[in-house]
């Protein structure tokens, strides 16, 4: 039994008296210890918990700036790859000239963008080593192309004359037409039998100016006689111009000419007008080049699209793979003496 007296502080007032059991005083001492332990516990988790609480605060800032880095990481991703298609463009231009002018280089025709080592130093992995891989590409391919250009460079600063007399430009103006016949094999639109066309065919508008490609002199114009030869006389009027004896340009079925034999062009000059004279089912152009680099003397006829640097083909790389493996000559109606004229010293 245990006796609780409470005294007021006012005499006047009575004595209060409690009196508890065992049962109850047992119980209340239980109670106690039950949340003594419960006070001496929330005061040990405490601190564990509080560290929970900023770690997981900590986690969500940190999930939260790996969002950030990794939209920004995505953004950089996409400008590479914007760079990646620039340089690309810039590589098939200079590659086109490396082919042109005849050098050879060991790097040429190695396709895009060159392609970085699968391991990279660290452990990184996704996105991260994906754009990692892609700076390496892109810086590689530069290097490679700034190697070409100084190649090229010192090619034209010991070559600047010859460098004009290649033909480099398109003969029309390149939003006037429509390329209806590329070369190689097809089907001949006259006997609807498979033909080897030794140039390209140009679709325009009777009457569209037709342009010298490169600096040269004419060794032809008009129409050649059928006497002479009945394939050369269905190509109707043509203009012929020889490039320092390095290569042939021939510009057929034109509605008339501006230029004669013996005179000198240079690039861009205007030498005729695009029509449909001799055999040929619409109006349009005809143009081929030859070259005698592969053989002296024997100019076979050269895919015109390799050389035309002011316009952009759909199929560059294939073009550009076709004319290193050589090879692609089927001249079945080798040039008249009087298309390439008397051979000049370069």
């Amino acid at each position: 039994m245990i006796e609780i007296q409470i005294h007021p502080s006012d005499i006047r007032r009575n004595v209060r008296y409690l009196f508890f059991g065992r049962r109850p005083v047992i119980a209340g001492i239980l109670i106690g210890i039950v949340l003594l332990a419960i006070v001496v516990c929330s005061m040990a988790a405490a601190p564990s918990v509080i560290r929970q609480l900023y770690l997981a605060s900590h986690i969500r800032s940190m999930e939260q700036e790996r969002e950030i880095q990794i939209q920004r990481l995505r953004h950089h991703v996409d400008r590479m790859a914007a760079i990646e298609h620039s340089i690309d463009d810039q590589r098939l231009r200079v590659e086109k000239l490396v082919t042109i002018y005849g050098l050879h280089d060991e790097e040429a025709g190695k396709g895009g963008v060159l392609q970085s080592p699968g391991v990279l130093p660290g452990d990184e992995t996704g996105e991260v080593l994906e754009a990692k891989r892609k700076e390496l590409d892109i810086r590689r391919s530069i290097e490679r192309v700034m190697g070409q250009l100084d190649m090229l460079d010192q090619f034209e600063t010991q070559n600047s004359e010859l460098v004009k007399k290649i033909p480099s430009i398109l003969p029309v103006p390149a939003d006037e037409f429509v390329l209806t016949s590329p070369f190689g094999t097809r089907i001949s639109p006259f006997t609807r039998q498979p033909d080897y066309h030794r140039g390209l065919d140009l679709a325009a508008r009777r009457g569209t100016p037709v342009s010298a490609t490169a600096d040269g002199v004419v060794t032809f114009a008009g129409r050649y006689p059928m006497s002479r030869s009945v394939s050369w006389w269905r190509f109707g009027n043509v203009v012929v111009l020889n490039h320092a004896d390095r290569f042939i340009t021939v510009y057929a079925h034109l509605d008339a000419t501006s230029v004669s034999a013996g005179q000198a062009v240079r690039q861009g000059q205007v030498i005729g007008t695009v029509g449909s004279t001799g055999w040929s089912t619409n109006a349009h152009l005809h143009y081929e080049v030859r070259s005698d680099l592969e053989v002296p003397g024997e100019y076979r006829p050269i895919d015109p699209r390799i050389y035309i640097l002011n316009y952009r083909w759909s199929d560059e790389e294939t073009l550009l793979i076709r004319s290193r493996s050589s090879g692609e000559f089927e001249d079945l109606d080798p040039l008249p003496s009087a298309f390439i004229g008397r051979r000049r010293s370069v």
